[in-house]
């Protein structure tokens, strides 16, 4: 029992190096033929600098294709929000095969540092200002990394 014991308060006080994503739908569009979900994964949203950073996930309803012709259906990436400006930079594109970023991924493109991103401002109207709109009501909670 004593031997249980110790494997039981060593497995608690291993620290969780995996955090399980919490997606959120935030905006959906397309017709009939194709639907593209947008998504946050809320817990992953921190500030950094003057900026928010947060894990995003576009998933399509049919395959898409790279220059090379590889197919995917969901990818991942960062997002850096400019909350006062009303402008997003990306970086750190992962490309999945399946609707669900899980698996060995198709391709993938490494993260940039913060100082070589081009931020963009979002067009109103888009998916990029629903994005914005969703991670920057976060600006006001006291995150930090």
């Amino acid at each position: 029992m004593r031997q249980f014991s110790s494997c039981v308060f060593l497995f608690l006080a291993l620290p969780a190096t995996a955090q399980e994503a919490d997606w959120q739908l935030i905006s959906q569009s397309g017709n009939r033929d194709q639907v593209i979900n947008w998504y946050v994964d809320a817990s992953s949203i921190v500030r950094t600098d003057d900026y928010l950073r947060a894990l995003l996930r576009t998933s399509w309803s049919v395959p898409q294709y790279g220059p090379d012709e590889t197919a995917y259906q969901s990818t991942t990436y960062v997002n850096y929000f400019d909350c006062g400006k009303r402008m997003i930079a990306y970086t750190g594109n992962t490309y999945y095969e399946n609707v669900e970023p899980i698996g060995v991924p198709v391709h993938e493109e490494p993260e940039l540092p913060l100082t070589a991103l081009q931020f963009q401002a979002v067009t109103p109207g888009s998916a990029g200002e629903t994005r914005l709109d969703f991670v920057c009501k976060y600006r006001a909670k006291q995150i930090m990394t």
